[in-house]
């Protein structure tokens, strides 16, 4: 009855939740625009056109603008706290066609499909112990206590092209997680049920969840909010 009673919850605060919020699809190439700014770990800003970033197979190390006094300056990831890319047409034509780039993904409900409404960001981490360069939150809009972010170095489904359309590959399968500021932990499809409880584990209703999937990662990160909310009322 107790096990009947949970699952109940869980649905409600699911259906709930996802209508609400979602994981950001991620963009493999850095957005077609150039409009961003720039906030600094000093507190200062930049802002104006983005002429070009510099990339590792980690994330962005450096990027390069037009500031508003028309002058050219490169500023390091190190220096920089995040990285806001404005949306424009050609970024959501870029969504779109990232999406729509195989059968597999035009027809997955799993992948990742928020777009955001203003800005893309791109915030400071920290990978492989000391390496800072920047990468893109995926969950901007909620969480407190969560950061997840697209993992370049990712592993994919591999494809299968025909004649004129390809037909499967270019599924997320990892991301980045960083829980309360602390260190990246490499969540994957076929870790997930390891991870979920070193995310989890101090959430009573996640942790008597049957199935951890790893497609829910969103929707468990909104349901520990509600949990750690509740134990601080």
């Amino acid at each position: 009855m107790k096990t009947l009673f949970i699952s109940a919850v869980l649905m409600v605060l699911l259906v709930n939740f996802t209508v609400a919020q979602s994981l950001q699809q991620p963009l493999e190439d850095v957005p077609l625009s150039n409009k961003c700014k720039i906030i600094l770990k000093s507190g200062e800003f930049e802002e104006g056109k983005l002429l070009n970033t510099s990339e590792n197979t980690h994330g962005i190390t450096q990027v390069t603008i037009l500031n508003r006094h028309e002058e050219k300056i490169k500023i390091k990831s190190s220096d920089i706290y995040e990285l806001h890319i404005a949306m424009n047409d050609a970024v959501r034509f870029q969504y779109v066609n990232e999406r729509n780039s195989s059968v597999k993904k035009m027809l997955t409900k799993n992948h990742p499909s928020a777009i955001p409404d203003d800005y893309i960001i791109y915030r400071n981490t920290v990978v492989n112990g000391n390496k800072e360069v920047l990468l893109q939150l995926l969950n901007p809009t909620f969480s407190s206590q969560f950061q997840v972010f697209y993992n370049p170095q990712a592993r994919k489904s591999t494809s299968l092209e025909g004649e004129h359309i390809v037909w499967t590959g270019d599924k997320h399968r990892a991301f980045l997680v960083s829980k309360n500021e602390g260190e990246l932990i490499n969540v994957k499809k076929n870790n997930y049920k390891k991870t979920f409880y070193q995310l989890f584990s101090d959430c009573s209703l996640l942790t008597q969840m049957k199935k951890q999937n790893f497609e829910d990662l969103g929707n468990h990160i909104l349901l520990y909010e509600n949990c750690m909310n509740k134990k601080n009322q």
